[in-house]
Formats: structure tokens, sequence, C-alpha cells
């Protein structure tokens, strides 16, 4: 029987907070009761906006929080819940892994980029050196970088790169499913575009499956097969990617389509009506209410 790469099963989490008229019961729900499924080799993106829940949900699945209900499962098996074992630790780091917004963070900047993808593989698999220093230089072709590259610290790098040392980071425990928590969202537009191409050129070749956490829909539309859009910790549609972009049935999503900038369009500026006078010594430019291009 073939098993979703991924399957999360009625996920809820509620947080403490203040009794206030917004959290009565001095609760805080933050993701109600949700299930989705991800195939394997397959792409989902889980898209909305701040505070929608989809990180809660990314870090419930990975482990790095604890579910106050429900299930998560990887490849038909439960990832258990409470205390483990250092070796079963070891094992679920092999089922999912997760990419952050900020590679920067997450890297240890004393470190260099071939030793960090050799201490995931010391951990993981029984490697002698040769077999080791093989793999390490399959994972760093593997995300486009080289040799330089691999022998540099992370301050060395610019952020691009540093994002792809992550993405091999995590492909080097092989996992089954591979998380990117807005992972490309603090990248240039050119960057965004080569760290996407590489991420589907992994897929295509090791056949891990993506769960993409994103508000971009550009990024969704460009690498993922089907979406999930969350709103208020609800799952409010969900469904095939052209589906849901082309022919959205609910107002949030529409909403959140309607948001996107199209080609001419223009911001308009801010009027200075309402607000305080400005010192002397620093005028303002000219205002104005109308959609002209700025100068």
């Amino acid at each position: 029987m073939n098993h979703p790469a991924l399957e999360v099963r009625d996920l809820r989490k509620v947080y403490p907070a203040a009794v206030t008229e917004d959290c009565p019961d001095g609760e805080f729900t933050a993701l109600y009761r949700e299930s989705f499924t991800l195939a394997p080799g397959g792409s989902l993106a889980v898209v909305g906006e701040s505070g929608s829940g989809k990180t809660t949900c990314a870090r419930l699945i990975v482990g790095l929080e604890r579910a106050t209900s429900g299930a998560v499962l990887v490849d038909g098996v439960e990832r258990g819940r409470g205390r483990t074992s250092s070796a079963r630790r070891r094992r679920r780091g092999r089922e999912v892994q997760i990419v952050f917004q900020d590679p920067y963070s997450s890297l240890d900047p004393r470190q260099r980029v071939r030793d960090c993808l050799a201490e995931v593989l010391t951990l993981h698999f029984d490697m002698d050196a040769r077999q080791r220093d093989g793999r390490v230089a399959e994972l760093i072709d593997q995300v486009g970088l080289d040799e330089r590259q691999a022998g540099a610290l992370p301050r060395a790098l610019s952020g691009g790169q540093r994002q792809r040392v992550a993405i091999a980071r995590a492909l080097a425990a092989e996992p089954k499913v591979l998380i990117l928590d807005e992972a490309v969202a603090a990248l240039d537009v050119s960057i965004q575009a080569q760290v996407l191409n590489v991420l589907a050129d992994v897929r295509e070749a090791t056949g891990v499956a993506y769960l993409f956490i994103t508000h971009d829909l550009a990024v969704v539309q460009q690498v993922c097969d089907d979406v999930v859009v969350m709103r208020s910790g609800r799952i409010v549609e969900r469904g095939p990617v052209a589906d849901v972009l082309e022919r959205a049935a609910h107002p949030y999503t529409r909403r959140l389509l309607a948001s996107v900038p199209r080609p001419g369009w223009t911001p308009r500026r801010r009027t200075t009506e309402g607000r305080p006078p400005v010192p002397s010594g620093h005028p303002l430019p000219p205002v104005s209410e109308t959609k002209e291009p700025l100068p």
C-alpha cells in the first residue's frame, strides 16, 4: 500500500494567553483540527497572511513544538510525541527536515560549508572518510555551489549561496519530506528564481516531497502541484494550484490573489494630510494622490 509522504490528521495547537475580549478563556487557538496530505515526491504549498497558522503548522510537523491534539504521519508511520531517545531523534531527522527563511541564523558562523555537510553525514550515516567526502561533493554540486564556496565560512557567502547551503544540509539527511518555511522570501527576485530552479532539479533527481510555507503566490505557481489556503488557523480552500489560482472559490483566496501587484501597477503616493508639521530644514517632497509614475 502506498502511503502519503506526509499526512496531517486533525492537528490542533492552543497557546495560553492573557484573558481578553478576544481570548475570554485565556487560550489562543493557532490551529484548528486541520488535515491535509502530501503525496510522495509531491509539492504542496500552505499559503496565507502572517498569523494564519502556516508556520505553526510547519513547526508542529517537524517537531519543534508539540501539538495540543492530532497526529503527524510520515510514510504511514505516526511521529511520536513526548520524550524520545537520541537514536529516535536521529531517525526523525531523516524523515523530515526544514529550511528557514534566514539561513545565516541557522548556520554555524565558525564552520565551513564542507564541514557543515560532513557533520550531518557523520550523524546519520555509517560512512568512511572517502565516502563522506564524495557525498559532500555531490551535495555541493547538486545545489549549484563550487569548491571555493565549499571551503568558505557563511559570512563569506551571499544570501542566495547561504540558502543553498541550508538546502544542501537538509538534503544530506535524505529526508522524505523537506519543509521550506518562507525559504526564498528574503532573497532578491533573480536569486529567488535561481534557488527555485535548484529545488525543482533536486526534487526531480531525488524524489523528495516539498511542503512550501509561503505568502508568495508566484512561488506557488512556479514550483507547487497543490495548495492549501489558511486563514486564522483554518484551511479555507485547497486543490490543485491551477484550479485554486485561476478559479478561487473562497473570498479570502480571491483577496489574496487581488493583492498581488500586476504589470503596469504603480503605488499611490501618501498624502501628508493630518500629519504633524515637519521641522524646518526637512522639507517634504511634493505629494500626489494620482497614479502617475514616480520620478
